[in-house]
């Protein structure tokens, strides 16, 4: 029984907007024809990007040294067919998923202490699985699903990167179990970061965006988990990565596909799933696909801690962390590595400043002490290149990169006090009514049904700019029209809602009165001072630029 990633076809892709699979082999020959990935799965997604395309290209090529020599490498416009093929031939064997003496990122004759097997659905946080059942999950543990090669080398992944923690079930070999389990196991590396990985125009420039440049290069002893001398084995150890190679490839568990062979198609219904090595500490200046939370000036002994996505927030109001390239922002907040070079690149003229950037963001919110996924973030968001330069930076387009820059910040600062000022509104309401307030963390207040209301027209704005970085002035414009719109918009039926005795209002301290009056008129002059006076916002915006 044979599944040969680098040959059989399971990566999802788009070409010219046509879905298709591909083997690993195709995929880094064809990157410069492929749109993307196109993995229904963003878990899954990242986990192939990372764990499989981006670790072959940099063993295979190394890093460059410099930034002309990644320059060399991007104008190319493809990876060199033969370095690609002979290294693929040389690791062929370590990519069979079913290889009996080193199955692809797995471990041969894995056995539970218990010596039992768990439906495969442990491997698809989605699916039930155990206590882990999803709201009108069509499947429970009685049922498994069947999964393809394709499928499971993709679920086999992603369950690297982001399994849930708590208890795993003791493997056999492994000196560390007690009472038959593993107790204490962190979740996947990746549930512990805010991802965000910058996409080209291409799968080969998508690739290229996270290829460092490193003058020193890789650490020599530095290598992918199919690269490892000895395979892998049931003990596990608690350690810090070796270098980029390593932290892309990290086996967090010790996994075993139980495959089986019906009318010659296999399929995977089983599986064996024990805890894996763990990261001691993670490296912030390798890891280059997360923001950083950097060090309180009060504690300065504290090492950065990766920005996770919040699953009740928008991924584009974590603007000012993803385009913190140079210095960190006010909350402290830095720019994921990759986003620093390609700013580096854009500054260096290597990258053009209508380059097709795009973000991909995704992060996961876990539950019940992490052993459940309770929430998946997601989305891709149109980024102006121009937009990572930082004041600092001198180029011939340093104004206009400013401006479509300033732009941004202002948008995403202007939100956030709109979002306040929304809130503020709905508690002098429930003030006027002499009703409690709405805590924070219980019900949708009036600012979160505005922030995710402003959501399609920054993509426009964002959209637009990575366009016409020229016309950052009309579009602050045209955002600001439309932001007051819309938060009249979103305040309208709130205050239309309010019965009668709102009027009169309620009586807080012997000098002030609750009244619906003043909680309107109180709205409206913070929308005066968020986005200027009502007037002005029309004649400045009649030149056009509408978001």
């Amino acid at each position: 029984m044979s599944f040969d990633l680098t040959t059989q076809p399971w990566i999802p892709v788009t070409v010219q907007g046509v879905r298709a699979e591909v083997s690993v082999r195709d995929a880094l020959l064809q990157a410069h024809e492929i749109d993307g990935l196109a993995v229904d799965d963003p878990l899954q997604a990242v986990a192939v990007l990372r764990q499989v395309l981006l670790p072959v290209v940099l063993h295979a090529f190394g890093v460059p040294r410099d930034i002309d020599g990644w320059h060399d490498r991007h104008t190319a416009g493809a990876f060199p067919p033969e370095v690609v093929t002979a290294y693929l031939d040389e690791y062929a064997a370590r990519f069979d998923l079913f290889d009996p003496a080193q199955p692809f990122a797995q471990v041969a004759d894995l056995h539970a202490a218990n010596g039992e097997t768990k439906p495969v659905s442990l491997l698809l946080p989605q699916l039930a699985s155990g206590n882990n059942v999803p709201l009108f999950s069509a499947r429970t543990d009685a049922d498994p699903p069947a999964l393809t090669p394709a499928e499971a080398a993709r679920a086999v992944l992603s369950a690297h990167c982001w399994d849930t923690a708590a208890i795993k079930t003791g493997a056999v070999g492994d000196p560390k179990m007690k009472s038959g389990k593993t107790a204490g196991n962190p979740t996947g590396p990746l549930g512990q970061l805010g991802v965000v990985i910058p996409l080209g125009g291409s799968l080969f420039e998508t690739l290229m965006l996270s290829v460092p440049v490193l003058r020193q290069g890789l650490p020599l002893d530095d290598r992918p988990q199919w690269a490892t001398e000895e395979p892998q084995c049931p003990t596990w150890a608690s350690r810090s990565p070796h270098g980029l190679l390593d932290l892309l490839t990290w086996q967090s568990r010790r996994i075993r596909l139980v495959p089986e062979k019906n009318d010659g198609e296999i399929r995977i219904r089983r599986v064996v799933l024990c805890a894996g090595d763990r990261i001691q500490t993670l490296p912030h200046d390798v890891e280059p696909h997360t923001a950083w939370r950097l060090a309180d000036r009060r504690k300065p002994d504290e090492p950065p801690r990766p920005d996770r996505h919040q699953p009740d927030r928008s991924p584009w109001r974590g603007l000012a962390a993803m385009i913190a390239t140079r210095r960190p922002t006010s909350e402290g907040k830095a720019a994921p590595l990759a986003m620093q070079q390609v700013a580096a690149l854009r500054q260096e003229g290597v990258l053009p400043e209508d380059f097709p950037l795009r973000a991909l963001v995704v992060g996961v919110s876990y539950g019940n002490q992490a052993a459940v996924i309770e929430d998946v973030v997601s989305d891709t968001i149109p980024l102006p290149v121009l937009a990572l330069l930082d004041t600092d930076d001198t180029t011939d387009d340093t104004t206009e990169g400013n401006e479509v820059r300033a732009t941004l910040l202002e948008v995403v600062d202007q939100a956030e006090a709109l979002r306040r000022a929304a809130n503020g509104l709905d508690d002098d309401l429930h003030a006027a009514l002499g009703a409690t307030k709405v805590p924070w963390d219980r019900g949708q207040k009036l600012g979160e049904l505005l922030v995710n209301a402003f959501t399609p027209t920054v993509r426009r704005l964002l959209a637009g700019l990575q366009r016409h970085p020229d016309d950052a002035d009309r579009a602050a414009a045209a955002w600001r029209t439309v932001a007051r719109r819309t938060a009249e918009q979103i305040a309208a039926p709130a205050l239309d809602a309010v019965p009668a005795t709102a009027f009169l209002g309620r009586k807080i301290t012997k000098t002030h009165h609750a009244r619906l009056a003043t909680a309107d008129a109180a709205f409206r002059h913070q929308l005066n001072t968020i986005l200027g006076p009502a007037e002005a916002l029309v004649t400045t915006s009649g030149s056009g630029g509408n978001p």
